[in-house]
This record gives structure tokens, C-alpha cells and sequence, in this order.
């Protein structure tokens, strides 16, 4: 259950969230222009294959919409991470997972490491913030679940969404922060598709896949919130690479 809302923010959530910036991937094996390596692509491992990342926020989250070419209720497996650079500190090139990526740019603050487990557990994820030196989980869908939410309502359809609080993000209306998505399997397994690649991010599960550049979403005022402050109407649908 989500912590208790101003009477403000309770009403914007009644109006819903603010429009969605999608973001765009390439899908299929890269010798077909695609982002999947032919070594990935040939075993079937579509609900690897991000295809979208549909960002969105209302007064007290931000929404990611992640979705696969295949179909997430068909497969008991496959993890979803979500990195972000939110500038509060000199962020990490490893992720709180120990992921073989390198996480470029100025590194992540807060990391998302989510799961797809249809044949066993649904939709669940773990918030992981940097603190300069060390990572520290926030909260987890098995734990309060009051600062991250998993949703599998649409899994079939090959979307999976998560939900993190902007406060333990530490965000707020006009905030802008970076991301990248990518899809991984266990252990030690690097990163399978990249959002920020256009072209494959590893040809193996033994090489380390690397983020492109880094993806931008900024929080705005929900509908609601909007027409309560006078703000007007919101711009229409973003659309993103």
C-alpha cells in the first residue's frame, strides 16, 4: 500500500498520470538490423528483446513501462534492469546486482533490478540507491513495497511495469533524470539489449555489454496537479528513441 498523499496530490492521482515519453528500441537479430546478436536471436529468447520503454509519472511515482517482443507469461524467467542517474552524488559503473555491464556516462545513483517470473512469481523488483560509496537497498516488492511496485497485468502483451516513488528518487516537477533499460538473465550475465544501443550490446553471455547514451525523462505536473495550480493542459505524447 502506497504512503498516504496531501489532499493535493490525492486528487491528481484521481486524474491520472501525466502523458508518456516512449522510447523506442530496435528489435529482431543485428544482421537484420536489428540490436539482438545472432547468438541471443537464434536461441529464442524473445521476452530478451526490448522493443519499447514507455516512461510516465503522477504525483508520487514514475512509471516504467518495459516491453519484450515475447510473451512474459510464457516464460519463467528473465530480469529487467533500470539504472538512473539522478545527479544526487558521483554515481557507479556497477550496478547493485553485479551485472557484467559498464554502466557509462556519469554512472548510476539508483538501480531497479526487476524480475518476469510468470511461471512462478509474477512481477517484482528491488530499489537500490549509491551512496558515493556503497549501495543500499531502499525498499523491495517483498519487503514495505511502498517505494517500488511491480505489475504483470499486461505480461501477455510482453510489458511488465514498475513503479518507483520520486521521493526515494529524491525528485520532484521538473526535475529531469538519465536512464537506460536493459534485459539480462543471472548471475554474473551481462546486459542482453540495451535501450541506449541501437546495435547489439554483447555477442555472448561471458562478454560485458556497455550502455549507450543515456536516456532523459523529466517529471511533470499530473493532469490533475495541473489544472489545480492553473498550469493549463500538458503537452501531448513525447516521443523518444
Amino acid at each position: 500500500m502506497h504512503k498516504a498523499l496531501s489532499a493535493i496530490a490525492a486528487l491528481a492521482m484521481i486524474a491520472g498520470a501525466a502523458q508518456a515519453d516512449i522510447y523506442t528500441d530496435n528489435s529482431g537479430s543485428s544482421d537484420a538490423g536489428g540490436d539482438i546478436h545472432p547468438f541471443f536471436f537464434d536461441q529464442g529468447f524473445e521476452h530478451l528483446d526490448i522493443t519499447q520503454v514507455e516512461v510516465t509519472n503522477d504525483a508520487s511515482f514514475v512509471y516504467f513501462d518495459i516491453s519484450v517482443v515475447g510473451d512474459l507469461d510464457s516464460t519463467s524467467w528473465g530480469k529487467y534492469l533500470i539504472g538512473m542517474d539522478t545527479g544526487r552524488v558521483a554515481g557507479s559503473n556497477a550496478d547493485a546486482w553485479g551485472r557484467n555491464i559498464s554502466w557509462g556516462g556519469d554512472g548510476l545513483t539508483d538501480f531497479v533490478g526487476s524480475w518476469a517470473d510468470d511461471g512462478g512469481s509474477g512481477a517484482g523488483g528491488e530499489l537500490h540507491a549509491w551512496d558515493g560509496s556503497a549501495w543500499s537497498m531502499t525498499d523491495a516488492t517483498y519487503l514495505a513495497g511502498t517505494e517500488i511496485a511491480g505489475d504483470d497485468t499486461n505480461h501477455a502483451a510482453g510489458t511488465q511495469r514498475i513503479a518507483v516513488s520520486l521521493a526515494a528518487l529524491g525528485l520532484s516537477v521538473g526535475d529531469s533524470f538519465l536512464f537506460d533499460v536493459a534485459s539480462t538473465g543471472g548471475g554474473f550475465d551481462p546486459g542482453v539489449d540495451h535501450l541506449s544501443q541501437s546495435g547489439f550490446a554483447t555477442d555472448d553471455w561471458g562478454v560485458q555489454s556497455a550502455t549507450g547514451q543515456y536516456l532523459s525523462y523529466t517529471i511533470v505536473p499530473a493532469p490533475g496537479s495541473a489544472a489545480l495550480l492553473g498550469l493549463g493542459g500538458l503537452v501531448g505524447l513525447r516521443r523518444r528513441r
